[in-house]
C-alpha cells in the first residue's frame, strides 16, 4: 500500500541468515526518566520484535544488544526471559537465542480468546460504559485521528492507540485482569497484527472506522444481537485473514506452522 513504514532490505533478509546479529538492525529506543534498565530494555526488545527489525529467525546476541543499549548484560536477559514467557524468543539450553518465528497456532489462538472475549464484554456494556470511560475512547480516537493524519505514519504508535482504545473498554468494564492476561496469551497474534501493518498489507485507517462504530455502540447503546456483534468484532480483529496466505508466500521463514512450544501433541 506504501502506507507501511518501509522495512530494509537487510532486516528483510536478517531470518534467513540465523548466524547473523539482530541488534545490527535494532532501533534503540529513548531510555525514559526513571525507567529501570531491564523494562528499558524489554520495551526496547518488543519494539524491534514487533515492528520486524529484528525478523522472525534472526539471532539474538544479549552481549550486543547490551552494547548499543549502553547498559549491563543483567538487565537484558532479565527483559530475554519476560520475552520467552511470551514465546517471542527462543532459548535452547547450550545454544543460541533466537527471534522467534510466528507460531501459527498460537496466532489462531490469540485471535479466538481475543473474538470470543471482547464480543461478550462490549455486548455487555454497550450503554452502559461509565461516562468517564466514553470521554477517554472519544479521546483515544481524536488521537488516533491525529496519528493517520500525520506524516509519515508512525505505525507502532497507530497500532498502540489501537490497544489503549480497546483496554479503556476493559477497564471500564472492570476486566482489567483479563485484559492483561489476553495480551501476554496473543503475542503471536499481534505480531501478524504488526506485520500487516508494517509490511503494507492492512489499512490502518480502517482500525479507526472500527473504533468509531464501537464509540458509538458503548456510548449511545446501539444494540446488535449477539451473533451480529461476534461477526462484526471478528471481521475488526481479524483483517489479518484477507492476506494471511500472501505474508505466507512473501515470507516463510517468519512462520512456524507446528505446535505451541510446550504444548501437548
Amino acid at each position: 500500500m506504501g502506507m507501511a513504514r518501509a522495512v530494509s532490505k537487510a532486516a528483510q533478509t536478517t531470518a534467513k541468515r540465523r548466524g547473523s546479529d539482530a541488534s545490527t538492525e535494532m532501533v534503540v529506543l529513548r531510555k525514559s526518566d526513571n525507567e529501570t534498565s531491564v523494562d528499558y530494555a524489554y520495551r526496547t526488545l518488543r519494539y524491534n520484535i514487533l515492528m520486524f527489525t529484528m525478523p522472525p529467525g534472526s539471532l539474538l546476541r544479549e552481549a550486543s544488544v547490551a552494547q548499543r543499549l549502553g547498559i549491563s548484560k543483567t538487565p537484558v536477559h532479565q527483559a530475554v526471559g519476560m520475552l520467552r514467557e511470551q514465546l517471542l524468543v527462543d532459548v535452547a539450553p547450550q545454544s543460541a537465542t533466537h527471534i522467534s518465528r510466528i507460531n501459527v497456532s498460537a496466532m489462531r489462538q490469540g485471535s479466538l480468546l481475543r473474538t470470543d472475549v471482547e464480543a461478550m464484554t462490549l455486548f455487555r456494556m454497550a450503554g452502559r460504559l461509565p461516562s468517564s470511560y466514553i470521554v477517554r475512547l472519544g479521546e483515544c480516537l481524536a488521537q488516533q485521528r491525529s496519528a493517520l493524519d500525520t506524516a509519515p505514519l508512525d505505525i507502532f504508535r497507530i497500532a498502540t492507540l489501537d490497544d489503549e482504545f480497546h483496554r479503556v473498554v476493559f477497564e471500564g468494564s472492570g476486566l482489567e485482569f483479563t485484559w492483561r492476561s489476553i495480551r501476554t496469551a496473543s503475542a503471536h497474534y499481534d505480531r501478524v497484527r504488526f506485520m500487516g501493518l508494517v509490511y503494507g498489507f492492512d489499512d490502518p485507517a480502517a482500525f479507526y472506522h472500527d473504533h468509531e462504530d464501537l464509540y458509538k455502540r458503548l456510548a449511545f447503546g446501539t444494540r446488535l444481537t449477539k451473533d451480529q456483534l461476534y461477526t462484526f468484532i471478528y471481521g475488526h480483529l481479524n483483517h489479518y485473514v484477507d492476506f494471511f496466505d500472501k505474508m505466507v508466500v512473501d515470507h516463510p521463514d517468519y512462520f512456524d506452522f507446528g505446535p505451541v512450544p510446550g504444548d501437548t501433541v
